[in-house]
């Protein structure tokens, strides 16, 4: 649906009105009446977690699993879930407030705030769109960005049918680094920050006219520095917390988190498909990767890199989605030059920055990159009569066992938006039925023996896919138990079981965000000898962008003909 949206010239006057932070209580409630994120029973998550682990186990470990967690299911693991459940009951006597959080979600939002890592690579994944290029489409994305957010805050949005307490975070919210332990502040803003040669600019957004012209204006400047203040993000957060106290400016930085959101405009410059995904996931110049960022590439591409502490895929897609159906009815309004945020910095300030510049290059330059593109998709896949997720999900276990001659632990993504303030789920994909699949296709048996292993193997999948869907997975009821434990102080020997450990170290990282506004997705891999495998099927193409980190055994190049030759040869079946 197309809306028409309200001229902009009065967004500066409305939004100065608005508190200058918007408390995580004042988020939307349950407008929707969504049921609450439900709590898996002990016995069924149990279940789902052995079979999970018996295509990873020998005979041997797999009966000690079974052993094991029904010494769990028979002592403590009542009381800890138990615990959980009461928690939840109380907590959903009052929907207005924080403590109305799902079961995991503090657990949830404590691992990525806590988390001391880098963002990017480890933490923040990047989108290509598909509909946006060039220096004129970022003005009026950016414009329309204002807006949304705008709307969103005055008049809601239009219902989706899922949870909609991430929405007012999307835009204006900003990460903040901590010892220990981040923060999250949420500001109601009515400009933007646009770096360029690693200079910011402060750039208010009042009409569409105005920001092409201030990006303009931008683009013709040829200041430049030699290091960009925001390299910290780059960098593990206790280091960038360190750095950030020690370059003081706080004002200049108070502008910069303040902001709506970071909009990067790159030096003009040729770039391969594999350069594109590595500069949009990983480059240390010209980023700030503690508030979402729009880019524009070199060659004019665009795309987002997103921090993803506080919201995920499809609430990106719908704020894309929305963005592209807009129509802005403009009006006339003075046009002020926007004008840089100036650092005060000393040359001990430069050698800080210097210092951390060379460890965010030598770090992030570890990622790599290998994009494919596929040249059909949902239309031809749909055929086979086979989920077209569970196809590339059976390629991936195909392409990883060719390699490491195993199969490995995977993870793929599932929302949860259709319970109150649900988030995600995991879906392991690496089943009995995907693992004996690899097998019989990689044999000597004939096309329907190989065709028929491939229809059980995608059935399953489907299937714990639908369980992930509606709460009923294993690693967010397993997550809570475990801090339950932690918290009163229980020894839980399941807990510290290597099989069980090893049970979710993924070493295949997927997701899968399709939707027609993107062309392309990426993240890093989770772990050092993994792979991270963000992926799209369109309806008459795919896309695989497959990420490594240098070292460990781990090959994206060859990942990638794998994935390719894989998908060829599951097509040779129908």
């Amino acid at each position: 649906m197309i809306r028409t949206i309200p001229s902009l010239s009065k967004v500066s006057k409305a939004i100065q009105k608005a508190k200058a932070t918007i408390p995580y209580h004042a988020m939307p409630t349950n407008i929707n009446n969504l049921p609450r994120l439900p709590i898996p029973g002990l016995k069924d998550t149990i279940d789902r977690y052995l079979r999970s682990t018996k295509p990873l186990t020998t005979p041997s470990s797999y009966s000690h699993q079974v052993s094991i967690t029904s010494k769990f299911l028979s002592s403590v693991a009542p009381l800890l879930h138990s615990s959980i459940v009461s928690t939840d009951v109380r907590n959903s006597k009052d929907l207005l407030h924080s403590s109305s959080n799902s079961y995991i979600e503090s657990h949830w939002n404590t691992m990525y705030l806590s988390g001391r890592w880098s963002l990017p690579c480890n933490s923040n994944p990047f989108y290509i769109l598909e509909n946006f290029k060039g220096l004129q489409d970022l003005a009026d994305l950016t414009t329309k960005l204002v807006l949304w957010e705008k709307n969103m805050r005055e008049e809601g949005l239009e219902d989706d049918g899922g949870c909609q307490q991430s929405y007012p975070l999307t835009v204006s919210t900003s990460r903040h680094p901590h010892p220990t332990f981040d923060y999250l502040q949420t500001h109601s803003s009515s400009y933007v920050i646009l770096i360029k040669n690693n200079v910011y600019y402060k750039v208010p957004i009042n009409t569409a006219e105005n920001t092409r012209r201030s990006f303009e204006y931008i683009q013709g400047l040829e200041e430049e520095e030699e290091f960009n203040v925001g390299v910290g993000t780059c960098l593990d957060r206790n280091s960038w917390y360190d750095l950030k106290s020690d370059l003081g400016n706080v004002k200049s930085f108070e502008t910069i988190d303040n902001a709506a959101f970071i909009i990067c405009l790159d030096s003009p410059s040729p770039l391969t498909p594999n350069e594109e995904s590595h500069n949009m996931l990983a480059s240390y110049n010209n980023r700030w990767y503690d508030k979402h960022q729009l880019i524009m590439l070199g060659n004019g591409v665009i795309g987002f890199n997103w921090e993803h502490s506080f919201s995920d895929g499809m609430i990106w897609n719908r704020l894309i989605q929305d963005c592209e159906n807009m129509i802005i009815n403009d009006s006339e309004e003075e046009w002020i030059p926007p004008k840089p945020v100036t650092f005060n910095l000393t040359s001990s300030d430069n050698k800080m920055l210097e210092d951390a510049t060379d460890k965010a290059s030598n770090e992030l330059s570890q990622c790599i990159s290998n994009h494919l593109q596929g040249s059909y998709g949902k239309n031809v896949l749909k055929t086979w009569k086979v989920s077209p997720d569970a196809t590339m999900q059976m390629a991936y276990q195909i392409a990883y066992h060719n390699m490491h001659e195993r199969v490995a632990p995977t993870y793929e993504s599932c929302a949860t938006r259709n319970f109150w303030r649900g988030r995600t789920e995991t879906i392991r994909s690496c089943t009995e039925e995907s693992k004996r699949f690899v097998e019989v296709f990689k044999g000597d048996g004939s096309v329907d023996f190989k065709r028929e292993a491939f229809r059980e193997a995608a059935m399953r999948h489907v299937e714990i896919a639908g369980e992930a869907k509606m709460g009923m997975g294993v690693d967010r009821i397993f997550l809570a138990l475990e801090k339950e434990a932690e918290k009163m102080g229980v020894e839980v020997e399941l807990f510290n079981d290597e099989v069980y450990k090893e049970s979710k170290n993924w070493r295949l990282s997927t997701s899968n965000v399709s939707h027609p506004s993107l062309r392309r997705f990426g993240f890093g891999p989770v772990v050092g000898d993994g792979y991270g495998l963000g992926y799209l099927v369109g309806e008459d193409t795919f896309s695989v962008n497959v990420t490594n980190f240098n070292g460990g055994g781990t090959d994206g190049e060859r990942m990638k003909r794998e994935i390719e030759e894989a998908v060829d040869g599951l097509r040779k079946l129908f």
